[in-house]
């Protein structure tokens, strides 16, 4: 299995409606992308640990099941009109662990 995880600091400014609208994105994918075998996102809820503001985690049964979420149009289409906008390019982080 491949878990994949990524982190990204939201920019100082952007209305929490934005945040929320990628977190509901994300979420939907699991909806769309077939290969996806759970996925889970949201916004840091700890108190003072502030270096990342949303977090994404989603399992695929292999890397085949990975790259087809990671080149799906969808996937894609959030990463631009939103991710990108709002995702502090320099305060985001991902991974990809074999499980």
């Amino acid at each position: 299995m491949i878990r994949h995880m990524f982190f990204g600091k939201v920019k100082e400014g952007v209305p929490d409606a934005q945040i929320e609208e990628l977190v509901t994105r994300w979420r939907g994918l699991a909806g769309t992308v077939a290969s996806i075998r759970a996925i889970t996102a949201g916004r840091n809820a700890h108190a003072t640990d502030h270096r990342f503001s949303v977090a994404l985690v989603a399992d695929f049964d292999d890397w085949a099941g990975w790259k087809a979420y990671n080149d799906h149009p969808l996937h894609d289409e959030i990463r631009r009109e939103l991710s990108a906008k709002i995702i502090d390019p320099d305060e985001k982080a991902s991974i990809q662990l074999e499980l």
